[in-house]
C-alpha cells in the first residue's frame, strides 16, 4: 500500500536532494564532483551526480565472508558521522527506480553500461554517497550555523506521526507505509530532520523567497547560464497523437499566424494582444504558466527559434517562424530579478539564491568532506538489490 497521505503531509526526501538530483538529463558530464545541469529549459532542471573520491580513507578489506547486511552494519563514515545500511539502501533504491523510470525499464539487465566515466554499478554507488554527502554538509553547516530543530518542530514531527497512525488505523500498517518507502521509520526521520535544517538555513542565508539575493548576483546567474526569455504562439505540425498534419493542415496553422500578424501589426496594445492571442489560439499551453516570459538556453527551443529571437529587441515580436516541431510568433521579453522563472511561481531572484548560492554552497561542502568506506561497502550487491 502506498502512502500518498503520507507523502503529502511529510516531505518524502529532504529539501536538499529531491530539489537537487531529481533529474538525470542524460547522466552527461565527465567530472564526478561536478553538477551537470544540462536540462536548463526552465531554469529548474537538475542531475543526480557522483562523489568525488579524493577525501576517502578506505577500510581494511580483509574479510572475503559476505557480510550479513542488517539495520546495524555500517557502510561508510561521512566526517564523523555513520552511514547504516537502510540509509544508503534506500539511496540506492531511489537511484535504481529513478534509472529505469529514466530509461523506460523494468530491469536493468545491461550493467556494462558505462554512466560518467564509471559502470553503472560504480556510479549508483557513487551517486548514493552522494546523497548521503550532501546531507551531511547541510547537517555540519546548520551547526555551525546554530541552526537546529525547535521543540516546535519537534511536537509537530510527532503529531504528524500520530495523524498518519490514525489515518492508516494502527501503527503496524503507519510503520508498514514508511518501511515500505523508506526501509525504517529511522531513516525517515532523518530525511525528515534534514529537511527542516535545509528550509531553515535557505531562509537564513538567503531569506524564505531569495529576497537577500541581490540584482548582481541574479545578473551573475543569468550570464553564467546564457538565458534568454521569450512568449510565443505556437502551432504545431503534429496532431494530438503525434501524427504528421497534411499539407493542408500545415498551410492552415501558417496563414492562421499571418493573421496573428495582421491584428499584432494594427493594435494599439500588442504586448496585451499577443498575450491573448497566446492564450486563444497558441497549442503549448505550458507557456501560459509563465507570465513574464519563458527562460531558456541555447539549444533549448531549437535553431530557428533561437535565430528569430536573437534578431529582435525586447518587446518586439518575429515574423512566422517555421520550425519542425511547427510554427511560431516569437515575442522577444525582458530578464529581470523578480519575474517569474519557472511554472511553480518562484522568482528568478528565488531560483539564484538557490540554483546558484545555496547549491554551490553545500556543494563546496561537501566535496571537502572526509569519506571511510567500510567492508560492508565493498559487499553491496548492486543487481540483487533489483529483486529486493
Amino acid at each position: 500500500m502506498e502512502s500518498k497521505r503520507l507523502k503529502k503531509t511529510v516531505r518524502i526526501i529532504s529539501f536538499l536532494t529531491i530539489m537537487l538530483f531529481m533529474v538525470f538529463s542524460g547522466f552527461i558530464g565527465g567530472n564526478s564532483n561536478a553538477l551537470s545541469s544540462s536540462n536548463k529549459g526552465s531554469g529548474n532542471g537538475e542531475t543526480i551526480e557522483t562523489v568525488q573520491t579524493g577525501n576517502v580513507e578506505s577500510a581494511n578489506k580483509t574479510s572475503d565472508k559476505e557480510l550479513e547486511f542488517s539495520s546495524k552494519t555500517l557502510i561508510l563514515t561521512v566526517g564523523s558521522s555513520p552511514v547504516y545500511w537502510p540509509e544508503f539502501h534506500f539511496w540506492l533504491n531511489y537511484i535504481q527506480k529513478y534509472y529505469r523510470n529514466f530509461h523506460n525499464l523494468d530491469k536493468i539487465t545491461d550493467w556494462s553500461v558505462n554512466q560518467n566515466g564509471m559502470s553503472l554499478k560504480e556510479f549508483f554507488l557513487s551517486c548514493a554517497v552522494g546523497y548521503a554527502c550532501k546531507d551531511r554538509a547541510i547537517e555540519a553547516r546548520a551547526k555551525e550555523l546554530g541552526i537546529e530543530l525547535s521543540v516546535g518542530d519537534l511536537a509537530e514531527i510527532e503529531k504528524q506521526r500520530k495523524d498518519n497512525i490514525r489515518i492508516y488505523g494502527s501503527e503496524s500498517e503507519y510503520l508498514h507505509i514508511v518501511r515500505s518507502m523508506y526501509l525504517s521509520e529511522e531513516v525517515f526521520n532523518y530525511l525528515t530532520k534534514i529537511d527542516y535544517l535545509g528550509n531553515y538555513m535557505f531562509k537564513h542565508l538567503y531569506g524564505a523567497k531569495g529576497e537577500k539575493c541581490t540584482d548582481e548576483e541574479v545578473s551573475a546567474y543569468v550570464k553564467k547560464e546564457g538565458y534568454m526569455c521569450a512568449k510565443y504562439i505556437f502551432l504545431p505540425s503534429t496532431d494530438a497523437e503525434g501524427a504528421a498534419l497534411s499539407p493542408e493542415k500545415r498551410e492552415e496553422n501558417y496563414k492562421l499566424l499571418e493573421n496573428i500578424l495582421g491584428r499584432l501589426d494594427t493594435s494599439s496594445d500588442p504586448l496585451g494582444l499577443f498575450d491573448a492571442l497566446m492564450k486563444e489560439s497558441g497549442k503549448d499551453r505550458t507557456i501560459l504558466n509563465y507570465p513574464d516570459g519563458r527562460l531558456f538556453v541555447s539549444g533549448g527551443m531549437g535553431e530557428e527559434f533561437e535565430s528569430a529571437y536573437l534578431k529582435l529587441k525586447e518587446n518586439k515580436y518575429s515574423g512566422v517562424v517555421k520550425a519542425d516541431k511547427g510554427c511560431y510568433i516569437i515575442l522577444r521579453k525582458p530578464i529581470f530579478p523578480d519575474m517569474t522563472a519557472d511554472s511553480g511561481g518562484n522568482t528568478l531572484r528565488y531560483l539564484t539564491a538557490y540554483e546558484y548560492l545555496f547549491k554551490n554552497q553545500i556543494e563546496g561542502l561537501s566535496a571537502k568532506m572526509k569519506i571511510k568506506y567500510e567492508d560492508a561497502y565493498y559487499k553491496i550487491d548492486i543487481e540483487g538489490l533489483q529483486n529486493n
